[in-house]
């Protein structure tokens, strides 16, 4: 027991002159000492845990020898008055002083979760000096700088590249820095759509007669007019999009009256497989793959008059089931209806009778029963 309480002695002991001596050279630099503008964050914090630590051995010592807690000097000035004179030195009086160092080393400790970026760069600038004029690696250094766009700065650095050629500095010595090169703020401006479409390339020929649905590698027509540039045509594929656009938005794009005939006129050609074009031609005729094409020897026919001979198209009976006959040729036609129906020699068929009637007879019979 006597040697573990000897041990602590010597290092109690030894942690004191130790102290003694950074001290001493402390009073010798004024400087450090110099409080005058009030002390640091950083020295305030190792001030204050400094008088919480001997408030509280002392505190410990008179426990120690049966002071008591209750004898105290209130303060005459407010906590946050500049011009404070020291507690007293009863014990009540060390109480208080901790407890104020208590809340000041909290309080110092918000201000330094605050304030942590500007403590570490200050600390690692102390540590690690600038050699040569040497940028540090700090964030803040990469923002907007207005004051290199000024022509002043261009003209200087001009000058200071032809001093230094002149005076035949050797930039490739150990000394020299290579210093990046300071970059102005421009801002981004978004390239047009018009501007894209032009710079696109044109899609090649051999490509362009591909089909764009992979699914469908070949092009089949029932009519005999159809081709490829049916499906792989800027219009059809517009007209197939505008297609499919009213369908999913149950809606019907409105358009002008030349743009619905137009549209019409190109879905019917789509339809029988032929070309689509841009409009009528000189002389009113369209190009081959319209309706008309498809069908013209069938209408050409029938617009030509009957020359009597019997010999007709094969729309005639057509032509004469869809005319309506007169009242009068109809009733002549039902009574020899009836008349033929009479002469056929099967038998002709019961009338089928009614619930009713067969109720009737059954209710008969019972009765009679």
């Amino acid at each position: 027991m006597d040697q573990e309480f000897s041990q602590a002695l010597e290092a109690i002991t030894d942690g004191l002159s130790a102290a003694r001596e950074v001290l001493n050279s402390l009073k010798l630099d004024q400087q450090i000492l110099n409080a005058k503008n009030g002390i640091s964050l950083l020295s305030l914090k190792h001030h204050i845990l400094l008088s919480y630590l001997q408030s509280l051995c002392l505190l410990t010592a008179r426990r120690v020898i049966g002071d008591s807690l209750n004898e105290r000097s209130l303060p005459c000035q407010t906590f946050s008055s500049q011009g404070r004179p020291s507690r007293g030195k009863h014990l009540g009086d060390l109480i208080d002083l901790s407890i104020e160092n208590r809340l000041i080393i909290e309080k110092a400790e918000l201000m330094e979760s605050k304030m942590r970026y500007q403590i570490t760069k200050l600390v690692k600038l102390a540590d690690e000096p600038v050699h040569h004029g040497l940028v540090p690696d700090d964030p803040l250094v990469f923002k907007a700088n207005p004051a290199s766009l000024m022509a002043q700065d261009s003209t200087l650095s001009k000058d200071q590249n032809e001093s230094h050629i002149s005076s035949g500095e050797d930039e490739t010595d150990g000394l020299a820095v290579y210093q990046p090169p300071r970059l102005a703020p421009v801002p981004y401006v978004e390239p047009s759509q018009n501007k894209k479409r032009q710079n696109r390339s044109s899609i090649p020929t051999a490509l362009a007669t591909l089909p764009s649905d992979p699914s469908q590698p070949f092009t089949e027509t029932t009519s005999g007019l159809g081709g490829t540039p049916t499906l792989v045509s800027g219009r059809a594929q517009y007209l197939r999009n505008l297609k499919e656009f009213e369908e999913e938005n149950f809606t019907r794009v409105v358009l002008k009256k030349s743009e619905a005939k137009r549209r019409a006129r190109d879905e019917e050609d789509l339809a029988l497989g032929g070309h689509l074009t841009t409009g009528t031609g000189s002389r009113g005729r369209r190009r081959a793959g319209g309706l008309e094409d498809e069908f013209g020897d069938v209408l050409r026919h029938m617009n030509k008059p009957n020359s009597g001979l019997g010999l007709g198209d094969g729309y005639d009976e057509l032509r004469k089931r869809g005319k309506k006959v007169a009242m009068l040729e109809r009733s002549r036609l039902e009574s020899k209806k009836r008349l033929h129906a009479d002469d056929l020699t099967e038998p002709p068929q019961e009338k089928k009778r009614s619930r009713f009637e067969l109720e009737t007879k059954a209710s008969r019979k019972r009765l009679k029963r």
